[in-house]
């Protein structure tokens, strides 16, 4: 009986893994996709986009702050071209069948 405990609670922690890596992979997946689709772009910020807005609302980007981060990140990294979102879906791919295991 003490055997059977063990196995069912090695199974249950198994489970618990493939969600908690799954979430992540969910995560990191919505995470690289993001700058793209908010408009940070290898070649800057896309015009009518939610970062033209915020720049646009902002004026004067302030060296530092969040907005340049992102479009730094945009900018030289894969995550400014469409590599990113296929980077993210992947991730998603992948986070959703850790979670379905």
């Amino acid at each position: 009986m003490l055997h059977d405990e063990k196995t069912e609670s090695s199974g249950i922690n198994a489970e618990y893994g493939g969600i908690a890596g799954g979430a992540t992979a969910v995560a990191t997946g919505v995470a690289a996709a993001t700058p793209w689709f908010a408009g940070f772009t290898s070649a800057g910020v896309a015009a009518g986009s939610a970062a033209a807005a915020a720049q646009a609302a902002i004026g004067n980007v302030a060296a530092g702050s969040a907005f340049s981060v992102l479009q730094t990140i945009g900018a030289t990294t894969i995550l400014g071209t469409v590599g990113g979102p296929i980077l993210g879906a992947v991730a998603l791919a992948g986070g959703v069948g850790g979670c379905l295991l």
